[in-house]
């Protein structure tokens, strides 16, 4: 049986269920959001969910900072609970981030973010445990957190579902296939079939876009993320530590249970298939992160290992989302290569997208990350180089 709509979404990720809101918010008909297990099952449940709004792309700056305001004020943006927690955002870098870190602070600035540099002194007022010693400049973001992946992604789900989208769970995508301007997703709860497709499925895109004879610039990698904690409990009023000056671009901030969470910046470990994802954490990645952690704090010296997991990242080439009408297929979308950034520019990427497919006027423009930019020779590179903090 085939089941007909206007707009199809593959993938009930954050990004997926932020677009399927965004479009049945601004008027669009009959919208079905496929995935093939429970919403936020995929690489969005392994997300760390920090939010801050230190980008030196202007594109990336732009949709960070309006996205952070609808974290701020989900409930009464969105309608429901994101575990929105503001904390801060100190970043940790050589003297040669300076002029970058500096410049990034006037664009925030005039868009009304505070941030500055301080001094060690400064910092160790919002930090009591960091140590200082080898951080050249310090830069601290006074608006940004973190959120709950699972909690932000369901809320975004069941406000679409109550504006009418139809959720498909345990939809398992078998085959694409386009003719006559429509595209056919067949899938285990049967065929959907509609003129307006948004391939949204993270690392697991091009699985489905060899099907249309498509294969996108992104390859997928292994994150490790583990928690700590020592007798003292890592407050939660503490801010988020971004460390440029690790080889790994670490970053930490507070979890419950009075833990500190940790993850990496860097490429990770590349792997051919996000399935073949354990969450086993090897004891060379233990040793590496403990000794770098017990270096920038130093109590956690003989810190005790809480938990770990891994999680994909799909990596587009320059490290910035693929995002938009994909070139030379009516009416196929692609949103997809977040490099890790994907959840703190959920919001306004839903919604850019949204207003793309309806055609009308895109709030936060999304031109720049247009798959076109490669062979155009418009590749986006920050300022810090590559890695997850462009």
């Amino acid at each position: 049986m085939s089941q007909n709509a206007d707009i199809i979404i593959i993938g009930g990720g954050v990004i997926g269920c932020s677009t399927a809101y965004n479009l049945a918010r601004l008027g669009a008909g009959r919208v079905a959001l496929l995935e093939r297990g429970d919403i936020c099952s995929g690489g969005t449940a392994k997300s760390c969910a920090i939010v801050r709004t230190h980008y030196s792309i202007e594109t990336n700056l732009n949709h960070a900072v309006e996205s952070l305001k609808i974290f701020r004020d989900f409930d009464q943006i969105i309608g429901g609970d994101a575990g929105w927690q503001r904390t801060g955002y100190l970043i940790l870098g050589p003297e040669a981030h300076r002029a970058p870190m500096l410049a990034v602070f006037a664009r925030q600035n005039a868009r009304g973010i505070d941030t500055r540099v301080l001094s060690p002194a400064e910092a160790a007022e919002m930090h009591p445990l960091l140590n200082f010693s080898d951080a050249e400049v310090i830069g601290y973001d006074s608006q940004a957190g973190y959120a709950d992946p699972y909690l932000t992604t369901t809320s975004y789900a069941r406000r679409a579902k109550e504006l009418g989208v139809a959720i498909h769970t345990d939809a398992t995508v078998t085959g694409l296939r386009a003719a006559g301007g429509l595209t056919t997703v067949a899938t285990s709860r049967g065929d959907f079939t509609a003129p307006h497709v948004v391939l949204a499925a993270g690392p697991w895109t091009n699985r489905l876009a060899a099907d249309l004879g498509l294969s996108f610039p992104y390859e997928i990698s292994r994150h490790k993320v583990i928690t700590l904690k020592i007798a003292r409990p890592y407050e939660k009023t503490w801010p988020i530590v971004k460390d440029l000056t690790t080889p790994d671009k670490i970053y930490f901030r507070p979890d419950s249970g009075g833990v500190v969470l940790i993850g990496t910046g860097d490429h990770g470990d590349p792997i051919d298939d996000a399935d073949t994802l354990t969450d086993a954490i090897d004891e060379a990645h233990l040793e590496r992160i403990g000794n770098l952690i017990a270096h920038r704090m130093p109590p956690f010296a003989d810190a005790q290992y809480v938990a770990g997991w891994t999680g994909p990242y799909d990596i587009a080439a320059d490290w910035n989302p693929i995002v938009g009408a994909v070139p030379g297929y009516d009416g196929l979308y692609v949103a997809v290569g977040f490099s890790g950034h994907g959840f703190k520019l959920a919001p306004t990427i839903g919604e850019a997208l949204a207003q793309t497919i309806l055609g009308q006027e895109v709030r936060v423009p999304i031109a720049d990350y247009g798959l076109d930019r490669f062979a155009a020779g418009h590749a986006l590179h920050g300022a810090y180089g590559i890695g997850s903090i462009s």
